[in-house]
């Protein structure tokens, strides 16, 4: 058996540790860190204990990070009432140029994923992301790899993402960029234009919740079956009250309550996907965090 908890504990920052959302974007810290701080990926390992992993998710997270580097891997705890998942993101703007592709990936971890896919890495995209639940690690395969391509033309960054399964590639997600500050409106226009809203009974604020209020960056993302709405750089206390209105795992929220202080120098960034009655009432479908491998 693992000790997660004891692992999630020992995530201790250090002076030279990197501040980035999840694009790997850089922000400037919100407060210096307490003496105790602890670093994002303390998050990660308090969900994999709730969820009884054991030492496979280990070699599989070390894998990772001894291939990529540590900070160079966005990961992201997904919870839903089909149980948890866990997805990695991976970064390279250089695109077509880049380090390291999907075929490095599935070859450092062939030990611990079944994947038959064959993935193009002379694409130019600039992320791509593999989400992993506890049948994965227990051989069922891999199904499925989403690669992210840019999306230029439009007036706001964005990007569209594409899913790789044995039948090959296939349109998933669009993702749409906006300064919570300067661009309300547009947010507001984005999220309303959609064939899963009805616009004249959906109160936005069940949307965009005032307790997200200082949010830097929100993201719009229109999917296949229902659109998703994203929070970027936000406070621990708003991810804590993400987590309560997501209603993921007691123990994971009483992790947070309890390091607040030690987290609190992080930026956080979450997501959720929605669905919409015919009387307007939204209701979550799948919520996501997310933080640095």
């Amino acid at each position: 058996m693992m000790d997660w908890d004891a692992k999630a504990r020992a995530q201790l920052s250090r002076p030279g540790d990197l501040a980035q959302d999840f694009c790997l974007w850089p922000y400037d810290p919100p407060r210096a860190p307490s003496d105790d701080a602890l670093r994002s990926v303390a998050l990660l390992y308090k969900s994999f204990d709730g969820a009884g992993l054991g030492p496979e998710m280990a070699a599989l997270t070390d894998a990772i990070r001894d291939t990529w580097g540590r900070f160079a891997t966005v990961w992201g705890m997904k919870w839903s009432a089909a149980g948890p998942s866990w997805e990695f993101y991976f970064y390279d703007y250089a695109r077509a140029h880049r380090r390291l592709g999907i075929g490095d990936f599935l070859k450092a971890t062939a030990p611990w994923l079944n994947c038959a896919l064959t993935p193009d890495d002379s694409l130019p995209y600039f992320m791509f992301s593999v989400e992993i639940a506890s049948q994965h690690l227990a051989g069922a395969p891999l199904d499925q790899i989403d690669i992210y391509m840019g999306n230029p033309g439009s007036n706001v960054s964005s990007g569209i993402c594409y899913g790789l399964t044995q039948a090959g590639y296939e349109m998933r997600n669009f993702y749409f960029f906006f300064d919570a500050q300067r661009e309300a409106q547009q947010i507001h226009d984005k999220l309303t234009e959609s064939i899963y809203l009805p616009l004249a009974k959906v109160n936005v604020t069940d949307l965009l919740w005032p307790e997200m209020a200082g949010v830097q960056t929100v993201v719009v993302a229109n999917k296949q079956r229902r659109d998703g709405l994203y929070f970027s750089r936000i406070r621990a206390a708003q991810l804590a009250h993400f987590l309560q209105k997501q209603d993921f795992p007691a123990a994971l929220q009483g992790f947070l309550a309890e390091n607040h202080d030690a987290l609190d120098h992080h930026l956080y960034d979450v997501g959720w996907d929605f669905a919409c009655d015919a009387d307007g009432r939204v209701h979550p479908v799948k919520g996501s965090f997310y933080g640095l491998l």
